[in-house]
């Protein structure tokens, strides 16, 4: 292929990632009154004007997704034979990330039977059992933070500690899907260092490149919280999901990280950049409001709140650096930081940079081409 033809693809590949950055991503279950999932489940999105905006069906573990739907109120439609129809309206936002959780009643069905004879007395009424439902653990207080700094892509350390690895629900339907509020099974206990109380987060780890012998990366999909504990097992309970939480999903220590505002703009260093090493699982560039991770982190002194210019270097050394937007630092790590677009003039690739941003005094930098 020339080199013609190769940038025309590339260009076209990033033109159409930007475009479709601007739609949302709608996924969710059916279930049941069970808490079972249903498949084969008809889930059509309309705009509130009648428009149909696209139509799935629910796989064998009840779940759907419609990859790119336009930012404006849907209405979400849930048909099923032998199950009441039912409706769940949502708003989507540009570039977000709406979960559904839909359950579905059976039909009422009704038929007229007539019969002839003599009824045979009626059996004394049953005595009533009231039953009640378990009572949902209570959880310890959990101290206020980012959740932008928990949810999202990091990189994977050799040396991180794991708590174990998520098994089943303790509770209910096993569809592999967990959600706050949910009660799970955990394969360490006090043996292994588990404690009641302890909060952990949910870690899939995944590959950054299909060339890549083994995981460098891990999306965070939500924090749980230790309620029960034995020798070798324990059950958790899911605070909040980032998105859906999943088996076999590791635990991972929480670090909680503060609000912290972001800096004012400063300078940026061209001569001591940062490279980007990649976004979240799934995600080929980043753009505005996206996750990314860096290859620098405390040990380079990078801190929460920190401002980066997103940039690509010029191809000749005397050309000045292209800037591409600016990004805001929201969790540090180590060797690592995640840093949130918050702004992007183009797509951003891996093979882009990161400046920090400095006071104008300190340090006599280019001026980037505009």
């Amino acid at each position: 292929m020339s080199r013609t033809a190769l940038a025309t693809a590339v260009v076209l590949l990033l033109a159409h990632s930007l475009s479709a950055a601007a739609d949302a991503r709608v996924h969710g279950v059916v279930t049941d009154q069970s808490g079972g999932v249903l498949p084969g489940v008809v889930v059509v999105a309309a705009a509130h004007d009648g428009r149909v905006l696209g139509t799935a069906t629910t796989d064998a573990v009840g779940a759907f997704v419609f990859e790119a739907l336009p930012a404006i109120p849907v209405r979400l439609q849930f048909q099923l034979d032998g199950f009441s129809p039912a409706v769940s309206d949502i708003t989507v936002t540009p570039s977000g990330n709406v979960q559904v959780k839909q359950r579905l009643t059976v039909a009422a069905r009704s038929e007229a039977v007539t019969v002839f004879g003599t009824a045979p007395p009626l059996p004394p009424p049953p005595v009533p059992i009231i039953a009640t439902a378990p009572a949902a653990p209570v959880l310890a207080p959990i101290v206020d933070h980012a959740r932008e700094s928990v949810c999202g892509p990091t990189r994977v350390s050799a040396a991180a500690e794991t708590f174990g690895t998520i098994r089943a629900s303790q509770l209910g339907a096993e569809n592999g899907l967990y959600f706050a509020g949910d009660q799970l099974i955990v394969d360490r206990g006090s043996a292994d260092g588990l404690a009641v109380a302890q909060n952990l987060v949910a870690r899939r780890p995944f590959k950054t490149a299909a060339s890549s012998a083994l995981a460098t990366a891990a999306h965070t999909a939500g924090l749980v919280q230790v309620v029960e504990v034995s020798d070798h097992s324990a059950v958790v309970v899911v605070v909040y999901a980032c998105d859906e939480i999943m088996r076999g999903d590791a635990l991972a220590a929480f670090k909680p990280e503060f609000v912290v505002p972001a800096e004012p703009s400063g300078v940026p260093a061209y001569d001591d950049a940062a490279k980007i090493l990649f976004a979240d699982e799934g995600q080929l560039v980043g753009v505005s409001r996206r996750l990314m991770v860096i290859d620098r982190g405390e040990d380079h002194g990078v801190r929460a709140g920190q401002r980066f210019t997103l940039f690509r270097r010029p191809r000749h050394d005397s050309g000045s650096p292209v800037v591409l937007g600016d990004a805001v630092v929201v969790s540090v790590q180590s060797d690592s930081a995640t840093i949130r677009i918050e702004h992007a003039t183009d797509p951003i690739a891996f093979t882009d940079f990161a400046a920090p941003q400095r006071p104008v005094q300190t340090i006599g930098a280019r001026q980037p081409r505009q």
